[in-house]
């Protein structure tokens, strides 16, 4: 599942298809963690259920329209929730220590067209949306409980 692996002073990098964007993505998979992990994670990646997709898309869109409107920009408005996926561009999925038996996770680093200097991210775990908005690094083992205000899950 992931191709052209290769070892670097942070841990394995490679790339791995994304089927919701229908094209390869980087990983970056932590040190201390290994390939059989990752592809868990990956094969998760690429069965998120529509349900899923939709939150994840209503998501992006509430971050884009509030930082649009933060900038004094005109919002968006999209005939569907998933026409947001056009002005979005997966770049790295990012892999962390394993947790919770090892359950798989999404941390997901994102460029978007209307935040260019910070992107997006995206973290799903058990299949709950758990954080949308600018990519922070947030940790995707976190509790998000209470949601931040600049967290548009």
């Amino acid at each position: 599942m992931i191709k052209n692996i290769q070892q670097t002073k942070y841990g394995l990098e490679g790339d791995c298809y994304f089927s919701l964007f229908d094209r390869d993505i980087r990983v970056s998979i932590d040190e201390d963690t290994n390939e059989e992990y990752a592809n868990r994670c990956i094969e998760y990646l690429n069965s998120l259920s529509e349900v899923v997709v939709l939150q994840l898309c209503l998501a992006s869109i509430r971050y884009c329209n509030d930082f649009l409107s933060m900038i004094g920009e005109e919002e968006k408005i999209f005939e569907k929730p998933t026409d947001v996926l056009s002005l979005i561009y997966p770049s790295v999925l990012i892999i962390p220590v394993p947790k919770n038996g090892h359950e798989p996770v999404i941390d997901m680093e994102l460029n978007c067209e209307w935040e260019i200097e910070h992107g997006m991210e995206w973290i799903i775990r058990a299949d709950n949306v758990l954080y949308v908005g600018a990519f922070n690094g947030e940790n995707p083992w976190g509790d998000f409980s209470e949601k931040d205000s600049w967290n548009y899950a």
